[in-house]
């Protein structure tokens, strides 16, 4: 009952703080690989499909999760630099758990990139991969350390 009065006396909602903690970036990592112009050999491919989910793995690693809050959102997009898009594809609302397990999101980060057909493009290509963590948001909005003193 009290905290239902204090809320009311609150400067801005939850929902406020959560729609501008995203509009701000929080919990928003880029990654960024680009193949070398000419033609796209198979190892180039894998060799960035590996480094996709390397980063992946050590941007996970770095993510908070409070209270158990641990859920990410991963997106993946390959173009030619300020051409056309190629492909792009997201794997949904995950846990870091579902990145590691076999026919899991790492299996379909490396799937995805090497389905892209980029043998066909003279020029270089340019993936780009965005990872949201709902957890780094839930530390800066639900669960923020008060102000000192």
């Amino acid at each position: 009952m009290l905290t239902r009065l204090l809320d009311r006396f609150r400067s801005e909602s939850l929902r406020e703080q959560v729609e501008a903690s995203i509009r701000a970036g929080t919990g928003l990592r880029n990654g960024e690989w680009l193949a070398a112009s000419g033609r796209h050999e198979l190892h180039e491919c894998v060799a960035i499909a590996q480094a996709v989910v390397a980063w992946c793995q050590d941007t996970i690693a770095q993510t908070r999760r409070p209270y158990g809050i641990d859920q990410l959102v991963l997106a993946i997009a390959c173009a030619e630099p300020a051409g056309r898009p190629l492909a792009s594809a997201t794997f949904g609302v995950f846990r870091p758990v579902d990145f590691y397990a076999d026919g899991g999101i790492a299996e379909r980060v490396h799937a995805f990139v090497l389905g892209i057909e980029t043998a066909a493009v003279a020029g270089p290509v340019r993936f780009a991969a965005a990872l949201f963590s709902w957890g780094d948001g839930a530390r800066e909005t639900i669960y923020r350390d008060a102000p000192p003193a």
